[in-house]
């Protein structure tokens, strides 16, 4: 192939600061400096496209030789075969990556910010899993993971990207989809502007200006986008004016799907523009790329870095840590599978040569009129020829160890991808070989597996931002959000997530089934030593890896229970303590929803002996004041967590019953005392224990209705700190979005 060479272009047409030095708004200046941005970088890609194509031929089963050129030199019958070698490559290659995302039970991994750790946890799991089913239910979502691993694999870079700045789902290309500057260092933020090529269905792009007004709220140019629709609402026989006073009728046309007869529907191909600005946000811009006179959509600093717009995928760092120095599969193998086929053709042409009878005619009109006639076993031919005696060399001695060297050396020169299996003719196969023997052994590289991952985190995370902060217009956002407060995990849960923190879940085996069944093996070996959460969640990925995810449902179930933390046992300590009528204080640090979850449960017990008659109420009164105090100053303190706001509830209203069960037992010890008194001491001794009675009891009210005074204090408190910092972070939101 020809060596891949950057071109000497004039600068981009980018500003930087203007004439008394301060950053300019946008390093765009109009849509004439797009266009030129565009043709530019065309230019300097278009030896690189030649290379690309070649190798895409090549992966297609295009032939090793030129068909025109062999029957122009008079070898129209020599053998000209693509042996397939390169796709089988290709697909040991992308089966890797296959197995990395459909391995998988969940793809993403989020962390939550409200609420203690134990008790974020599973709502942490729930959001992971509703959002792996929104990704998955996304119907291009497999067809699109397939397309970023075949393009980067195959040449070395692809990029996932997003058509607009709401939409979570996003797009796939690769160099020759999206333009960027060469000698570009390989990362987002090196990227000081970016062209994206798309073809767009024309009921696509009205989509966008649909309702004119809002459209024209955050970016759009309606009356440019009109004009471009009218302009190539063109099908077959028929032809369109571009008269933007016919709009209303081509709208008409668009929503009865008249305007798609003919052959093939009209489309408009658009360019995107995404500008790194001297603050380090970037712009985005779409304008036709066929004579524009405006953008299409314009937005200033859309988003806080390019992450936000796409991310790139790399095959490895290349020679000089550019984008355009890294090579994929395809510039690997070009030349080893070219020579292969090569070889392969020429084999087969000595093997038709060998098989076949050489027979020299006298003259030419031996020549002329040479004839065979069939005689069932035997064969008469015609006089004035014989057959010549010869030495045909054989090419397999010389083509075999030739054709063993080039597969020795490809696996050398893939070494993202190991293909080497278990040695067949050992009798002395281990397990590990064995089940390798079951599997194509495909393992990705550590450099590989990081690469990839850094890329699809940083995707997944644009994904989840985008879906937890969108108004959810979307169908499938809103569905989301409906599955996950079905299985108690509230809006503000979900909308309060620490995106930074997501990650992708990483696949057991470096994408090698093989490889995972034998790694869970070993790690059967000492699940001895694992807690029962663990040892269920190691049952369940075994069951998964035989026969996946849907089907393993049948056998175990994928809700497990959560691991037990330090402060349950804490927790039961003190409720000793507690019913030993001793006071125990609350620490802040403590996880209030854990101690709620045991304490509560134990009041609500007394109470129901109490009420049930069997305990005696008197003697049981330290006790149930001990509880009251504890679970009060813990629910003050759980107040301050949304996520524990039904636990809190819970709680109050058992404290209400304990409060009752208090002033109804303190009223009875009072009858006691009087009666007690007045078998002493007669009127005079009554009367001062009744008033010591009443002074008791009015101590221990006016105790209660502080406490409760200040825990319901507490959670108001804690519920408008709440709304104000919602109400302040989506004010900060929508501020963005509009600006």
């Amino acid at each position: 192939m020809a060596t891949d060479y950057p071109l000497e272009i004039d600068g981009l047409e980018l500003d930087a600061l203007t004439e008394k030095g301060k950053p300019v708004e946008t390093r765009l200046k109009d849509v004439k400096c797009a266009i030129s941005i565009f043709n530019t970088l065309a230019k300097a890609d278009e030896k690189s496209a030649v290379n690309r194509a070649r190798i895409d031929a090549m992966f297609d089963g295009s032939a090793p030789y030129n068909q025109g050129s062999l029957a122009t030199s008079g070898q129209p019958l020599k053998t000209n075969l693509n042996f397939g070698e390169a796709q089988r490559l290709l697909d040991i290659a992308l089966s890797a990556y296959v197995d990395l995302y459909s391995s998988l039970e969940s793809l993403v991994e989020v962390k939550g910010t409200m609420g203690e750790r134990s008790e974020m946890e599973p709502m942490e799991s729930i959001v992971s899993d509703e959002l792996t089913h929104l990704m998955r239910a996304w119907p291009e979502f497999h067809s699109a993971y397939l397309r970023l691993c075949t393009t980067f694999i195959k040449h070395g870079v692809s990029i996932a990207y997003f058509d607009t700045p709401e939409d979570w789902k996003f797009r796939v290309g690769g160099f020759s989809d999206i333009l960027i500057p060469r000698q570009t260092a390989a990362s987002e933020s090196c990227i000081d502007v970016s062209v994206g090529r798309r073809s767009y269905l024309l009921h696509e792009l009205y989509a966008f200006i649909k309702n004119p007004e809002a459209a024209a709220k955050i970016g759009w140019d309606v009356e440019e986008v009109k004009r471009v629709i009218s302009k190539n609402a063109t099908t077959k026989g028929r032809n369109r004016s571009s008269n933007l006073e016919n709009f209303e009728i081509l709208q008409q046309e668009m929503k009865n799907n008249d305007i798609y007869q003919g052959i093939q529907n009209p489309t408009v191909a658009v360019l995107h523009y995404w500008v790194k600005e001297m603050d380090g946000s970037v712009s985005h811009y779409m304008c036709a790329e066929d004579n524009p006179k405006e953008f299409l959509y314009k937005k200033v600093s859309r988003y806080e870095n390019a992450e936000q717009a796409y991310v790139m995928f790399t095959y490895g760092v290349g020679s000089n840590g550019t984008y355009h120095s890294i090579r994929g599969l395809g510039q690997r193998i070009f030349a080893h599978v070219q020579t292969s086929n090569r070889l392969r053709c020429q084999q087969i042409d000595g093997a038709m040569l060998a098989s076949a009878v050489m027979i020299q005619p006298e003259n030419q009109r031996s020549l002329d009129e040479l004839q065979f006639t069939y005689y069932g076993a035997y064969a008469v031919m015609s006089p004035n020829v014989k057959i010549v005696e010869k030495a045909i060399p054989n090419l397999g001695t010389a083509v075999q160890p030739a054709l063993q060297d080039l597969t020795q050396q490809l696996q050398l020169n893939t070494d993202t991808v190991s293909t080497y299996g278990a040695n067949q003719s050992s009798p002395y196969r281990n397990q590990m070989q064995v089940v390798s023997d079951m599997d194509v052994t495909t393992r990705l590289s550590g450099a590989s597996l990081n690469l990839f991952y850094s890329s699809w985190t940083r995707l997944l995370r644009e994904v989840v931002r985008r879906v937890v902060t969108t108004k959810k217009r979307d169908g499938a956002i809103k569905d989301f959000f409906e599955r996950c407060a079905k299985r108690g995990v509230p809006a503000q849960f979900i909308e309060t997530l620490d995106v930074n923190r997501t990650k992708a879940v990483r696949s057991i085996g470096n994408g090698s089934h093989a490889n995972r069944m034998v790694a869970l093996k070993e790690l059967q070996g000492i699940s001895g030593q694992f807690d029962e959460v663990g040892r269920k969640n190691l049952t369940r990925d075994i069951v998964s890896t035989r026969v996946g995810h849907d089907l393993a449902n049948r056998y175990i179930a994928p809700d497990v229970e959560k691991r037990p933390t330090v402060d349950i046992k804490i927790a039961y300590f003190e409720n000793q303590q507690l019913q030993q009528g001793q006071n125990v204080p609350v620490i802040a640090s403590e996880l209030h929803g854990t101690h709620l979850e045991v304490h509560v449960p134990a009041l609500d017990q007394i109470i129901q002996a109490i009420n049930e008659g069997q305990a005696d109420p008197i003697q049981v009164l330290p006790i149930l004041q001990a509880f009251y105090q504890h679970i009060s100053d813990t629910a003050q303190l759980a107040a301050g967590d949304p996520a524990l706001e039904g636990m809190v509830g819970d709680a109050k209203q058992v404290l209400q019953y304990a409060e009752e069960a208090i002033n109804n037992t303190m009223k009875a010890a009072q009858k006691i005392q009087r009666d007690q008194a007045m078998q002493q001491g007669g009127d005079q001794g009554a009367q001062q224990a009744e008033q010591d009675s009443k002074v008791q009891e009015h101590q221990v009210k006016m105790q209660i209705a502080q406490e409760k005074a200040e825990l319901d204090m507490a959670i108001k408190q804690k519920k408008h700190e709440q709304e104000m910092a919602i109400r302040d972070a989506k004010a900060a939101l929508e501020f963005r979005q509009n600006s």
